[in-house]
């Protein structure tokens, strides 16, 4: 393993936690309390060519993403980009993992298209598979359907936690070819922003936490999207496990968020006159060794993908999301402890960062992630794409 960063890798580091701690940072609260998706940061992560990290050299993008050449980079921006604002760092993991898919499952012609308006005018994509009633299911039983019609598809349904909804240029979404298996028949689509019989369902995003990162309601009523637009060949996302491939950069949110929280008590505590106390000393020395712990579990996790390793690269960015998960409840719980009631008021930045980082760590499911570690071990047989 290597534990020192490349020059690239510190770069985009250095780039990300600089505008995460002096924009991002100063831009959260009000984000926060409009409930308003934060374009002007996403506007500044296009302009330091942070929006192509995970698009391959050969279109101008940095290479990165689980299956590129560098996997720890993107992860490093993500990371640095949740010190400042986790919503902000939500939309980053959305776009950038909807940009790897596209790069790697796309034609040449669809990867030109797609991720050179990414490149050259900082286009937004995602990738949105829930929908309602899709835990109960299971994660490829989709009741949006895809009817095959000549030269492309017809999608009816909704999909809700669509990250970037809103804003992108292209929604990729999941669907199930009508009378297909729920494998065989899964489809991947990117859909233009204007299409036809694509809206956002209005008032369908307002959570506890997470405000800024505005994953409305999409509705598809009759939307027509052209052969032009579809994703890979059908099948290929649960064929190839590409959920496991999102894992690690719920990771490196998580990690983020812990460091914005170990930032604030280090403002905050000299001025509440608790920094000499040995108690407080204890929780923060805790607090510390944790969250690094975090960060070279993530990182190990990296290096596996680097070694085209899969399996176990999978299996170990479980370990890492799991501790990362554990981790940041831990650390809010012990930050709690040490700072008070009043560094929870209104406007506080650790009233912010407790609700989007409590409401983010239910996102994936702590006991699910561990027992699917735990079947592997015991020779069982085990899911990897397995989340909720």
């Amino acid at each position: 393993m290597e534990f020192e960063f490349s020059a690239e890798q510190k770069r985009v580091n250095d780039i990300c936690k600089t505008l995460a701690l002096e924009k991002f940072a100063k831009r959260a609260n009000t984000h926060d309390a409009s409930g308003t998706t934060p374009i002007d940061n996403l506007k500044d992560l296009f302009e330091a060519g942070m929006l192509s990290l995970t698009i391959s050299k050969d279109l101008g993008g940095g290479g990165s993403g689980l299956m590129g050449e560098d996997p720890l980079l993107y992860l490093l921006a993500v990371e640095q980009t949740a010190r400042g604002c986790l919503s902000t760092a939500q939309c980053l993991h959305i776009h950038c993992h909807g940009a790897h898919m596209v790069d790697q499952e796309c034609s040449p012609a669809q990867r030109k298209n797609m991720l050179g308006d990414v490149i050259e005018n900082g286009a937004l994509l995602n990738a949105t598979g829930s929908e309602p009633g899709r835990t109960a299911r299971g994660l490829y039983k989709l009741i949006t359907t895809a009817k095959r019609v000549p030269n492309g598809y017809v999608l009816n349904g909704l999909k809700n936690y669509a990250t970037l909804g809103a804003e992108a240029k292209y929604n990729v979404v999941f669907a199930g070819t009508e009378g297909a298996d729920p494998i065989e028949g899964h489809i991947c689509v990117a859909i233009p922003r204007g299409s036809d019989g694509l809206s956002v369902v209005d008032n369908s995003w307002s959570p506890l936490g997470m405000r800024a990162a505005s994953s409305p309601t999409l509705k598809l009523d009759n939307c027509f999207v052209s052969d032009d637009y579809v994703v890979g060949t059908p099948g290929f996302y649960p064929k190839k496990r590409w959920q496991a491939r999102f894992h690690l950069s719920f990771s490196a949110q998580y990690l983020g968020a812990c460091e914005s929280i170990f930032d604030a008590l280090v403002d905050y505590l000299p001025k509440r006159g608790t920094a000499q106390d040995s108690y407080t000393q204890l929780r923060m020395g805790e607090i510390r060794a944790g969250t690094d712990s975090v960060r070279w579990l993530m990182y190990r996790a990296a290096w596996l993908w680097k070694q085209s390793d899969i399996q176990n690269a999978e299996l170990f960015s479980m370990v890492a999301k799991h501790r990362a998960i554990e981790n940041a409840v831990i650390v809010m719980d012990k930050a709690a402890q040490i700072a008070g009631s009043s560094a929870f008021m209104d406007g506080a930045p650790l009233n912010r960062i407790y609700r989007d980082l409590r409401i983010h760590t239910l996102h994936e499911n702590l006991d699910k992630t561990a027992a699917t570690i735990g079947r592997y071990h015991l020779g069982q047989e085990f899911d990897t794409t397995a989340r909720l």
